[in-house]
């Protein structure tokens, strides 16, 4: 009534062998595919890297943009001995200064 399956068949060893070689080649396809392309090859890290350096050069321009800032400050609370410069800031930003004009304090 049931016939019992030859698993000797030469049929299905051939596809056996076709199923698990075409298993086998995909798995490496997709493993090659993502070194090359995707997240575990070394293209992104250097991206990653990349970034880090322009972060770091905006930091440090950033930095010495605080500095002087800072300083500005710093020379402004004590107007009573930089009136030049209240006087070159506030002619600047007023419209009144050219930007070749030079200033000459006599302190």
């Amino acid at each position: 009534m049931y016939k019992k399956l030859n698993f000797k068949n030469n049929n299905y060893i051939f596809v056996r062998n076709i199923f698990f070689r075409t298993c086998v080649f995909f798995t490496g396809a997709y493993f090659i595919f993502h070194f090359i392309n995707g997240n575990i090859s070394l293209n992104p890290l250097e991206n990653k890297k990349d970034l880090v350096e322009q972060n770091l050069n905006i930091l440090d321009s950033k930095e010495k943009e605080l500095v002087f800032k800072e300083l500005l400050v710093s020379k402004i609370t004590n107007v009573q001995n930089n009136l030049d410069l209240l006087d070159e800031l506030t002619r600047s930003k007023l419209g009144y200064s050219s930007k070749d004009e030079i200033l000459i304090s006599l302190e």
